[in-house]
């Protein structure tokens, strides 16, 4: 039993290096979502940081514009941002977590 748990403790221990190397390398990786038919465009990072926001001067000229949906559009397009970040983590992760068998956020 000891075997196994020396094993075990030997692939958490590399996975856990490897997901340090990984958030590192997922915080310069970006991704980027749109709204509004590419009126509005979020950047974020994998670390889930908004690094961009492009609003197409277009859109505010246009007579139905108003605060109310250009604010839509802005967090529509962030939160899509967002959530393409948390599944780029996750896949990301589940390659070097996947054969483990553990529980996510365990390590």
């Amino acid at each position: 039993m000891n075997g196994k748990m020396g094993k075990m403790l030997k692939q958490v221990q590399k996975a856990q290096a490897q997901i340090l190397k990984l958030q590192e390398e997922l915080g310069r990786r970006t991704v980027e979502a749109t709204s509004g038919g590419g009126a509005v465009r979020a950047v974020c990072s994998g670390a889930k940081e908004l690094l961009e926001l492009h609003i197409d001067p277009e859109i505010l000229k246009e007579e139905e514009a108003d605060v109310e949906m250009i604010q839509d559009l802005v967090i529509t397009a962030v939160n899509e941002a967002l959530r393409a970040a948390d599944k780029m983590v996750a896949d990301e992760m589940a390659k070097i977590t996947g054969g483990m068998g553990l529980p996510p956020n365990m390590l």
